[in-house]
């Protein structure tokens, strides 16, 4: 824990940060640069379509192995979405 000084001390730091340099405060308050963020929500993109596909190519092909993998990847998809809408 901070003594009450360093927090004031600490306060005082962040406001100098965010009266400086706008952008900068706000790139560090998203943790993440936009070119990253997008290219997670690609990755979550095709891990979706690929699983669509493996299903659907699975029961074309009356493949039961291709259609439990299909599923486990849409699966995957799904945890993929719901753990980004848990830290944004």
């Amino acid at each position: 824990m901070l003594s009450h000084d360093e927090d004031r001390h600490l306060q005082q730091i962040e406001r100098w940060f965010e009266e400086s340099d706008p952008a900068f405060t706000r790139m560090l308050r998203d943790h993440e640069p936009p070119e990253r963020r997008r290219l997670r929500s690609m990755t979550r993109i095709g891990v979706d379509v690929t699983g669509v596909l493996l299903f659907l190519t699975g029961a074309a092909a009356a493949s039961v192995i291709l259609m439990v993998f299909g599923i486990l990847t849409i699966g995957v998809g799904a945890c993929l979405h719901l753990a980004t809408n848990t830290y944004t």
